[in-house]
């Protein structure tokens, strides 16, 4: 298997203290959907993992009967990381929980190390408080740095607050954080499709038709394209930079002109997107094969494949 292929996807989670991180990480625990996820964790008592959970605890690594594996990191990130890749089976995901007055940005190159790749930074904001803290002369700097490492926002307990006022901290959410995307969510509860990328509205499509969406769940909605054309990489470029900011995550395997006999893995988290070689084809005729993921009722699937095919039918070069 082709070594890119096999890198370990690395998502860290941070947020300042009290803003749902801890309810998250359990949710993402409880709801793994299969995946070995591997937690790298400051505090195994800060997690209160559930106890039915728990299958057996070995020094700083407590192992988990749905596959999943904790490891603390008070001995050290590259201590912690080289425990992860001499699991067997490998995780098939790393998520590091940034402590709550830490800069995620400083961690994510961590996701860049051999065996990993950096999949994006999620940051967690308390809709009701984030603002005044922002503005704290002793915590807004910390506050405001991670808002802007962020690739995704999750906003939690918008119960709490009412649909004017969550308006206005969406807005400033975009004036500060201009490059991010933005989850409403309630009790740290987040469709695992949005944090993970990991479900079947994610897997690359097997039909030829090229315009599909379906609901998997009623908070979002998908969708699909397929087309046998191989791009050039400004095209790709192109459709990414004028995607919608409803769109949270896409994934594609791709043909591209540059590569003509390797496939392209595309992944995007929020506006970080990454294009790495897969396998060769060999026998199995060349194709763009696209998903993508967002909030529903946010974005026109149509709309979306008319975009993609504007984007790739403008010439390279003028």
């Amino acid at each position: 298997m082709d070594q890119m292929e096999t890198k370990i996807p690395f998502t860290v989670i941070g947020g300042y203290l009290g803003v749902g991180k801890t309810t998250l990480l359990n949710h993402i625990l409880r709801h793994n959907q299969g995946q070995r996820i591997a937690l790298l964790i400051n505090d195994f008592g800060s997690i209160n993992i559930d106890a039915e959970l728990i299958e057996s605890a070995d020094g700083d690594v407590i192992n988990l009967a749905n596959g999943c594996i904790c490891c603390s990191l008070a001995a050290g990130f590259l201590i912690a990381i080289n425990t992860i890749l001499q699991q067997d089976p490998l995780p098939d995901r790393v998520i590091v929980e940034a402590s709550g007055v830490s800069d995620p940005s400083k961690i994510a190159p961590y996701g860049l190390t051999p065996g990993f790749t950096l999949d994006g930074v999620i940051v967690v904001v308390d809709t009701e408080t984030v603002q005044s803290k922002a503005v704290d002369k002793y915590i807004g700097k910390t506050v405001l740095q991670q808002l802007k490492s962020a690739d995704l926002i999750i906003l939690n307990k918008t119960d709490l607050v009412t649909n004017q006022y969550k308006q206005e901290v969406i807005d400033w959410l975009r004036q500060t954080s201009p490059q991010c995307r933005i989850i409403e969510a309630q009790y740290g509860v987040v469709g695992i499709d949005f944090l993970l990328g990991s479900a079947a509205a994610l897997q690359p499509p097997t039909s030829q038709d090229n315009n599909h969406d379906h609901t998997d769940d009623s908070a979002y909605q998908s969708w699909s394209y397929v087309s046998d054309t191989a791009l050039t990489l400004p095209q790709i470029e192109r459709f990414v930079n004028k995607l919608p900011k409803s769109i949270l995550r896409a994934k594609g395997v791709l043909y591209l002109e540059e590569k003509p006999d390797q496939q392209m893995i595309f992944q995007l988290v929020g506006q970080r997107w990454s294009l790495t070689p897969g396998f060769e084809w060999g026998n199995i005729k060349p194709k763009n094969q696209w998903t993508a993921i967002g909030l529903q009722n946010q974005f026109d699937p149509s709309e979306l494949s008319q975009l993609l095919e504007d984007c790739t039918l403008t010439p390279t070069k003028e």
